[in-house]
């Protein structure tokens, strides 16, 4: 297997457009972990009200991850033959769509909150304390999945400062409203739970006007403008529904079966969903460099491809496969370190903590397959165009696998929570192995044309 280790050139690129991405999703994840940690001092029940409910966004994020990195399949190669009308064309339906999909979870999150915190719980003083707090996060889906769709057309070419910049103010801006409406500084009334909520608000509003604005008003390589929105799809159409959308049903497909592990643990006991919530917020941290790597090669091989040389592509996935299967062993013992200071942020029942021990201890057992998985099958693969392959991938290890085993196990069995996480996580290092198969066979590489 021929690495190009020594290309600078490769490497330069990666990082680039890896480290800011990285950076983005910490502090995207960072705005939901400031939210669990300062509130970790108001007990389990205001900790799993304020983890539901940010389950739920996680859903809707998953949907935005797969409306955004459908658009950046197209987008990614046209801009390799700098295609730039095809490139407006994809952006437009890729809009077109996140506002449909936002409003409909709007409806719900505002309309209907204890309708969607009942889906993960039957706790009702989780319920009664949750739903308020639903209510605030659910007015800012229709601003988060326009801003992220816009980060990730403007990532397909290179564009990764003004999203980082806007996510880096935007964090800033939740933690300090957080403090104030927490706790009740600065003369702001003492909220708890809600004062969370509102300055996740006001954190959200400020990334859409920074973001979205920036793509609609200045970005000059799509050069998209709000005329632009009703660019009519034509020949196009079928290359997205043919490309992008099996990259929609993937993730929400996976989206869907996390906030489904979530009902499971929710049906089962307070104690193993607030473990699950608490061991969940490292776990989003863990995935970060894998999310940053995939991402990053999931672009750099669409340009590739998109300039026609198939032959270096192929060098660049072995290269971030390489990549992927180091860092799973390195930061190990890394994340060993760090878990009892993590966990000291919480203030917890003995028994929650040693649940949550084992969620973690499980994680870092599975994670060397976990991130070849993540780079191969959202990166390398998805980069590639083989996404129809990816979706029976996903679906598969997730629905008839992975979901049916914890499910059993919960409920039927009645596992030990160990096992129960574990069974409910299986499909990482499943789809590692199938995805990797996949990517030796070479029939990943799918060329998209405009025409």
């Amino acid at each position: 297997m021929m690495f190009v280790l020594r290309d600078k050139s490769f490497f330069k690129k990666t990082l680039l457009l890896m480290l800011p991405v990285v950076l983005q999703q910490l502090i995207t994840i960072g705005i939901n972990f400031l939210d669990n940690i300062m509130i970790g001092d108001f007990g389990e029940v205001s900790i799993a009200a304020a983890a539901f409910s940010n389950q739920a966004y996680a859903f809707f994020q998953f949907i935005c991850m797969g409306l955004g990195s459908g658009a950046v399949v197209m987008s990614s190669q046209f801009w390799g033959r700098r295609e730039t009308g095809a490139m407006r064309v994809t952006a437009a339906m890729a809009l077109r769509v996140t506002a449909a999909i936002c409003l409909v979870f709007s409806l719900f999150g505002v309309v209907w909150p204890r309708l969607v915190l009942r889906a993960f719980t039957n706790d009702a003083a989780v319920i009664a304390r949750g739903a308020p707090y639903m209510r605030l996060i659910g007015a800012t889906f229709m601003l988060s999945g326009l801003s992220s769709t816009a980060t990730y057309l403007m990532r397909s070419v290179g564009k990764v400062r003004i999203p980082l910049i806007g996510s880096a103010i935007a964090f800033f801006l939740n933690l300090f409203f957080n403090w104030v409406f927490i706790f009740g500084k600065l003369g702001a009334p003492r909220m708890e739970l809600m004062g969370a909520a509102v300055g996740t608000v006001i954190a959200r509003a400020f990334e859409f006007l920074f973001v979205f604005g920036y793509f609609t008003f200045k970005e000059d390589k799509f050069a998209f403008r709000p005329r632009h929105f009703a660019l009519p799809g034509g020949a196009l159409r079928k290359q997205y529904i043919k490309f992008s959308l099996p990259v929609l049903f993937s993730d929400t497909l996976l989206g869907l079966s996390l906030t489904l592990v979530s009902v499971i643990y929710g049906h089962i006991s307070a104690e193993i969903s607030a473990a699950n919530s608490i061991a969940g917020s490292l776990v989003r941290l863990i995935t970060v460099l894998n999310n940053g790597v995939s991402g990053a090669s999931a672009i750099v091989i669409g340009n590739t491809i998109g300039e026609g040389d198939i032959p270096k592509a192929r060098r660049q996935g072995n290269t971030y496969i390489l990549i992927s299967f180091l860092f799973g062993l390195v930061v190990i013992p890394i994340l060993l370190l760090l878990t009892r200071p993590y966990l000291s942020f919480y203030a917890i029942q003995p028994e929650t903590e040693k649940i949550t021990r084992t969620m973690l201890n499980v994680t870092y057992f599975m994670l060397p397959l976990q991130t070849i998985a993540f780079v191969i099958s959202k990166g390398i693969l998805r980069g590639g165009g083989d996404t129809r392959f990816l979706l029976l991938a996903d679906s598969s290890c997730v629905w008839f696998i992975s979901l049916p085993l914890g499910a059993l196990a919960g409920f039927v069995w009645r596992l030990s929570p160990g096992w129960i996480y574990f069974l409910l996580n299986v499909e990482y290092p499943l789809k590692g192995i199938i995805c990797f198969i996949r990517y030796c066979t070479g029939r990943w590489i799918k060329e998209i044309r405009a025409s």
